[in-house]
């Protein structure tokens, strides 16, 4: 199987992810500041028999994700899907309470970095003749969450590149997705109870208008995450899933 590529694969998301894909094919763990935990995951799943290696990659830096890239091309068959569960840490708040150097340096991370990811990745999977793009999101993309603009915001700027790429680079063979999350019982929701009053507030008031009325759980995103990367999805392109039990209908 060809390799697939995931920035951010030491996250909550990023985590489950590579947990996932790796049963399937081989992967590159992404990581920028965890790289500890991307080594422990690899090294676990090897033990477990998969192919998974772990990588240092600054999305930010355009020669950084290349290289990237490319040594995924080198492991298994060859590149064949690109997933980017990377993302910046926000305040949440108001969007006009925030600091313009704080949106710009979100903004910066979320919009250049994946736009870097997006480019690199039309370019490396042009050359193995197409594949996949995947990107996660947020669900309030697709319905506005109170005092996440910081994090909304720049992801709908995501959410049309991607639309983009699907229009542009699909004559390629080239498929690009989104997977919009609501609260998944990974990563940061796990210790919501730490967390402060408003981010409390907010993970509550979303579970409460959610119509399954739970979190999402690590597979449910991991198995949808795997299919739309793979050839099962075949016919699937521009396509941002809410995964998030309803919240947003």
């Amino acid at each position: 199987m060809k390799t697939a590529a995931i920035f951010g694969g030491s996250g909550g998301i990023g985590t489950l992810v590579v947990r996932r894909v790796s049963m399937d094919r081989p992967v590159l763990i992404g990581y920028k500041s965890r790289g500890e935990a991307a080594h422990a995951l690899a090294a676990e799943l090897t033990s477990q028999g998969r192919t998974a290696v772990a990588k240092a990659v600054e999305v930010l830096d355009a020669d950084s994700v290349n290289e990237f890239l490319a040594a995924a091309a080198k492991l298994g068959e060859g590149l064949g899907a690109v997933v980017s569960a990377s993302g910046s840490h926000f305040p949440m708040c108001s969007l006009t309470d925030a600091s313009v150097d704080e949106f710009r340096r979100v903004v910066d991370i979320e919009l250049i970095g994946t736009f870097n990811i997006l480019k690199g990745a039309v370019a490396a999977l042009k050359r193995a003749g197409g594949g996949s793009i995947l990107v996660f999101l947020t669900t309030a993309v697709l319905r506005t969450m109170e005092y996440d603009g910081l994090n909304s915001v720049p992801k709908a700027g995501i959410a049309m590149m991607l639309k983009h790429v699907a229009r542009e680079a699909g004559r390629d063979n080239i498929r690009a997705n989104g997977i919009a999350p609501g609260v998944i019982d990974a990563g940061l929701t796990l210790s919501v109870s730490q967390m402060p009053q408003l981010v409390q507030k907010v993970v509550a008031d979303c579970l409460a208008n959610t119509p399954l009325g739970r979190a999402g759980k690590p597979c449910e995103v991991g198995e949808v995450a795997n299919f739309l990367i793979s050839e099962h999805a075949g016919y699937i392109n521009g396509q941002i899933l809410g995964v998030d039990g309803g919240w947003s209908v």
